[in-house]
């Protein structure tokens, strides 16, 4: 990967995990296999139990909710739930404009692990238990930001270290997930505190390659910022292989295996796969004003268009479209934000569900199950790119 372009971010909402600053130098250990540590996230799991781990199977919305990180089913209901504890960093600097946070989370092809506070790195074992895996670099003044390989068998981290007056300094490393073998630190480089400050957050993995956002690193509105690029980079050496730039146009928060969109305010939209190539270009079936978000299904067959999200917007609404030209739907007083599979969108406060095997060019009605707690969007499983 090359040096980091600075470029303006467009404002959604985004995940923000908080307490305060001040701090000592990162340190980090690692496990050489699974332990089960720390509280489970219900009473009625015991910690000192040994849970047997074994592949997740279907397919599940992540949500961070109250405390816990929640895998939800396309029809809603939970499939398990376990505590996260926030991390020590919330401010970029003195003043207090905030560290803008990626999603605690990665999904591998066939399991779920989060950031546990500053350090840990646990992997759900559902209903209700996490088993410790690795550790990364964080305090006070440091976080880190990771992606777990497909195969369970790589970790890539982004370190930042926040103690500077005036600088960030970003450290990108991969090692293996058990152990901390092989590692590699394959970029460094530091970035400002200010307004034009970019870090980058470590989102999937496409054929052993990273994919990577280009974000603001720190944050100075109420809302948080989307990525200003994406960029898919070799786990080894860094090099870039692809850019995909939002050119007057909001980048998709969430990618998928088809790739990622870039949505105008009208709702126009240029997809994009992984080798940086335009796949083409849509538009929600209404078109209006105000779109805030998009995102491609995994397979790259349908898209939705969210409006409505920003401070002072208008009631939030989805549409849905699938290409062909297919079915397609309007659904008021939500935003989706990423897709679980071909039918079914996650939203903060709810699953869409959208037939999206209804033949012909034609309006279709999506229907909407209400979560039992809302939260903040934190990806989907599998997380395979």
């Amino acid at each position: 990967m090359s040096r980091v372009i600075r470029r303006p971010a467009v404002l959604v909402a985004v995940l923000t995990l908080a307490v305060a600053c001040g701090g000592s130098n990162p340190t980090a250990s690692h496990s050489a296999r699974p332990t089960v540590s720390g509280a489970p996230a219900t009473a009625s799991a015991s910690a000192s139990a040994s849970p047997v781990i074994t592949p997740l199977t279907g397919t599940y919305g992540l949500l961070i909710s109250a405390g816990t990180l929640q895998l939800i089913k396309p029809d809603a209901s939970v499939a398990a739930s376990v505590s996260i504890a926030t991390p020590s960093v919330q401010y970029c600097s003195a003043q207090h404009d905030g560290a803008l946070e990626a999603p605690p989370v990665s999904a591998s092809s066939d399991q779920v692990y989060f950031r546990d506070g500053d350090n840990k790195i646990r992997m759900v074992v559902p209903p209700a238990t996490a088993v410790d895996v690795t550790t990364v670099p964080g305090n006070a003044t440091t976080i880190s930001f990771f992606s777990v390989s497909p195969d369970d068998q790589r970790i890539a981290v982004l370190v930042e270290d926040l103690s500077g007056a005036t600088t960030i300094s970003l450290r990108l490393y991969v090692e293996d997930l058990h152990g901390g073998g092989n590692h590699l630190d394959i970029y460094t480089t530091t970035t400002p505190k200010g307004k034009g400050g970019l870090t980058l957050w470590p989102m999937g993995w496409h054929q052993g390659a990273l994919v990577l956002a280009l974000v603001a690193a720190c944050t100075f509105e109420p809302a948080g910022l989307t990525p200003s690029e994406w960029h898919m980079s070799n786990a080894t050496t860094a090099q870039r292989i692809t850019t995909i730039r939002a050119v007057n146009c909001t980048l998709s928060y969430f990618p998928s295996a088809a790739g990622v969109g870039c949505i105008n305010g009208q709702g126009a939209t240029t997809l994009y796969n992984w080798a940086g190539k335009v796949t083409g270009v849509t538009g929600p079936p209404a078109q209006s004003s105000g779109y805030t978000m998009t995102g491609v299904s995994p397979t790259g067959n349908s898209v939705f268009f969210a409006a409505g999200s920003g401070i002072g917007a208008p009631a939030p609404v989805t549409q849905i479209l699938q290409q062909g030209p297919g079915p397609y739907a309007t659904v008021a007083g939500h935003n989706a934000c990423a897709w679980i599979d071909e039918d079914h969108l996650l939203a903060p406060d709810a699953v869409i569900q959208f037939p999206a095997e209804t033949p012909g060019n034609l309006r279709v009605t999506a229907n909407v199950t209400a979560l039992a707690q809302s939260g903040v969007c934190a990806g989907r499983f599998p997380g395979t790119l």
